[in-house]
């Protein structure tokens, strides 16, 4: 880890070349009062890269007049530098501290830092590397790096992410919530020191005036909430925590403690359909999902479809055993082996944000309806299941675990969704090298299914009477309606 005396050396020794650049500083309001050692509290504030640091005055503003006492706050400029990183970080925030010192704070102050957007992971490294300089660590439409488990961070920590966020999507933000709440059972008060807020109908944008880059702005979702109202609940919510964290005035401690309790719960409420399709994909090396599709797929109903059981296992490559039949104590079980699989050629970076969080597709290896009709004999099907079928029964599975409030902004969206009949392969390597299709065209999403079937010939053995899908993942279903049908530009 980088250690808090090369960062200090490294900006001691640049500072001697460089003054402060266009740093901005907004003094403490008139009348506010010291905190009670005295000291001074401050907010440096690490702009989203190409949004002016201007376009932050507001926010700061905000948080000042709600956060009873004297409160500064340093708006970093980035502008000169092409990349921010850990090598240029230390040096702009020890710029931002000569500045405030030069504005008359006091050495020894509370400072707190804060970053929107894409530096969010960047500043937490900063802020793990020197946890002494910090009070806390405040992230706006970001979260923490899923490599950092907020129980272990060094730093309270908040975290302020719009619920219709399409740069940092809510699916990810879910991920973060999930790890959190395991954490809480363990340490009830994790929930209060370092605080998860979604603001409701919010985006991106929400923390500043303007309008944010063309790339980030096509990205992101339109805000159903008034910037004003959403900005101003996310001041207070800083301000709640900077007072939480200090511990006074005492009467904002105690609401902080309510506040942050209630928006805890609140988020759980907003991402549990998110996880839940999210553990029916996979879940400790198995998939409800998949074994749910064996089922349907067997065409079996009613009493009939007792007399089946099924075990659907996931496993990380495509080299396992085929699907198979066992009957024991009265019952056939069938054992289906499946691949949760993500694209390597998307490029995706592993804790980007913006990405799709959900899996591409799962590579299913299940019994087809003609095999397990032949083990139970007297069992007739009532159906006749394809992928495709598998697949729309995905969506629509998202769909009614949604939240209302989701439901409701999809169909205002009027997104249609086209499941197209299978594409059969001749082969079990075309089917393996062959992605489910997913794709938008015209503002409709068209997903198609690769299928492979091997017919029912003893000479085949084990490998008699197979029914292979890519199917849907619901949870990527879910994402699909959550953000990606949404965004301003259905391309990302």
């Amino acid at each position: 880890m980088v250690t808090r005396s090369l960062f200090l050396a490294v900006a001691v020794v640049v500072l001697a070349l460089r003054t402060h650049g266009y740093h901005e500083t907004l003094d403490p309001l008139p009348g506010k009062a010291r905190s009670l050692n005295g000291h001074d509290v401050a907010i440096v504030l690490i702009p989203e890269p190409e949004v002016s640091l201007v376009d932050y005055k507001d926010f700061g503003r905000a948080i000042q007049l709600l956060f009873p006492l004297r409160l500064y706050v340093s708006l970093v400029d980035i502008s000169s530098e092409n990349t921010v990183t850990l090598d240029n970080l230390p040096i702009l925030i020890a710029e931002c501290t000569k500045t405030l010192h030069e504005s008359g704070m006091h050495s020894g102050s509370a400072v707190f830092l804060a970053t929107h957007g894409q530096l969010g992971h960047l500043a937490a490294d900063y802020a793990r590397a020197v946890p002494d300089t910090l009070r806390g660590l405040i992230l706006l439409g970001a979260v923490l790096p899923k490599r950092v488990n907020v129980i272990a961070f060094p730093l309270p920590v908040l975290t302020i992410v719009g619920e219709i966020d399409g740069v940092t999507r809510i699916t990810r933000v879910s991920e973060t919530l999930h790890a959190m709440t395991r954490s809480v059972k363990f340490d009830p008060e994790l929930a209060i020191q370092s605080p998860l807020i979604i603001l409701e109908g919010s985006n991106h944008d929400v923390f500043i005036t303007g309008s944010l880059p063309f790339s980030l702005y096509q990205q992101d979702i339109e805000a159903e909430v008034p910037k004003r109202v959403a900005m101003e609940t996310a001041a207070n919510f800083t301000a709640l925590f900077l007072a939480h964290v200090l511990q006074e005035p005492e009467v904002f401690v105690k609401t902080a403690a309510t506040e942050f309790k209630k928006a805890f719960e609140a988020a759980q409420n907003m991402t549990a359909p998110i996880e839940l399709l999210r553990e029916a994909t996979i879940n400790n090396l198995k998939s409800y999902w998949v074994k749910s599709a064996q089922k349907w797929l067997s065409g079996l109903t009613g009493k009939q479809s007792a007399q089946i059981e099924v075990d659907s296992y996931v496993e990380k490559s495509q080299d396992g055993l085929p699907p198979t039949m066992i009957y024991e104590h009265g019952v056939n079980h069938i054992v289906t082996f499946s691949e949760v699989i993500r694209y390597a050629d998307k490029g995706k970076a592993e804790d980007d944000g913006s990405l799709p969080q959900a899996p591409d597709e799962i590579a299913a290896k299940m019994l087809g309806p003609e095999r397990i009709q032949a083990a139970l004999k007297n069992a007739t099907r009532t159906y006749n299941y394809t992928c495709r079928d598998l697949n729309y029964a995905s969506f629509m599975t998202a769909y009614h675990t949604a939240t209302e409030r989701a439901r409701i902004r999809f169909d205002g969206y009027h997104r249609g969704v086209i499941f197209q009949p299978d594409i059969v392969t001749n082969s079990e390597a075309l089917w393996e090298s062959t992605h489910l299709k997913f794709t938008v065209h015209a503002s409709k999403l068209y997903v198609t299914s690769i299928a492979y079937k091997t017919p029912m010939d003893d000479d085949l053995g084990v490998e008699s009477g197979l029914f292979f899908c890519k199917l849907l993942p619901p949870d990527r279903a879910m994402e699909w309606i959550y953000v990606d049908s949404i965004l301003r530009d259905m391309s990302f």
